[in-house]
């Protein structure tokens, strides 16, 4: 999701100009009836969610996640390995499709059933032959969980129950350890992983593919309220990137890597529903 200093567009909206039900409601019958099949950015076509009036609202309106499509963009390279740990309808996956080329090799996880057949569509639309597409969430273990939905904004689908959602459905949940052996993966290049604060977990899962993995950037979403809503410390999921071998730096508002000094601070200042973009670069 886009960001402001640190609350994202979406949230800033809902939470405080659309608070009222009935403001909400038109709202998003305006952005359903606007939101075209697909768009194209960077060179790639998105399929877009016509039931998903946040997400697919943003990408038309050109302010879905601008920093950190600027950083993946400059950062990614042709022939690399690419890791989309909560794909949805398939944006990073398009754009690295469009950047890295034919000799890349791309695994996009997403569990949500809808957005799972707009991403499928998405990588079609962009010749993906080299996209594994895997219809699961990741977590620490093999099994299945229920995938909570938010109906108005499918990119704040979460794996723990939560006021937001309205309803839920029934999803496999794997290791991306076990996930990316099982289509012949063993290190990539950069991880993009946006979860909803499931990502501790997540981390969890694919530790041995860290260490496998000596050229690995990383681009997580943080947000400490929401990992602790999903049962991990948010202190904690920054000491273990860091022990992983990751360098931490955030990622701010004005497209700048500041290096992360104080877990305690960064956490202290992003409180409630406020988020950041953490960039973890093994050295």
């Amino acid at each position: 999701m886009v960001k402001l200093k640190y609350m994202t567009i979406s949230e800033f909206i809902y939470t405080v100009i659309l608070r009222p039900q009935p403001l909400r409601n038109l709202t998003n019958r305006i952005l359903r009836a606007i939101i075209p099949q697909s768009v194209n950015r960077h060179g790639a076509k998105i399929f877009l969610d016509p039931d998903d009036p946040v997400l697919s609202g943003a990408l038309v309106l050109r302010v879905f996640e601008r920093p950190e499509t600027d950083f993946f963009i400059k950062t990614i390279r042709p022939g690399m390995t690419f890791l989309d740990v909560g794909a949805n309808v398939g944006y990073y996956t398009a754009l690295a499709l469009s950047v890295m080329g034919k000799n890349a090799r791309i695994v996009s996880i997403e569990p949500n059933p809808q957005s799972f057949k707009y991403l499928l569509k998405t990588v079609a639309a962009n010749d993906g032959k080299n996209v594994s597409c895997i219809q699961k969430a990741a977590s620490n273990q093999a099994g299945s969980m229920p995938l909570f939905l938010n109906l108005d904004n499918h990119a704040d689908n979460r794996l723990y129950a939560n006021n937001m959602a309205s309803s839920s459905c029934e999803v496999s949940v794997e290791t991306i350890d076990k996930m990316l052996e099982g289509v012949g993966v063993s290190k990539v290049d950069f991880i993009k992983i946006d979860v909803q604060g499931y990502e501790g977990h997540a981390l969890s899962g694919m530790k041995e593919t860290i260490r496998r993995s000596p050229k690995l950037q990383i681009l997580s979403e943080f947000w400490p309220a929401g990992l602790l809503a999903g049962g991990t410390d948010p202190k904690t999921y920054l000491s273990e990137l860091h022990d992983l071998g990751l360098e931490l730096f955030e990622l701010t508002k004005n497209r700048r890597l500041q290096k992360i000094m104080d877990f305690d601070e960064l956490i202290k200042s992003h409180t409630g529903r406020l988020y950041t973009n953490i960039i973890g670069i093994k050295s």
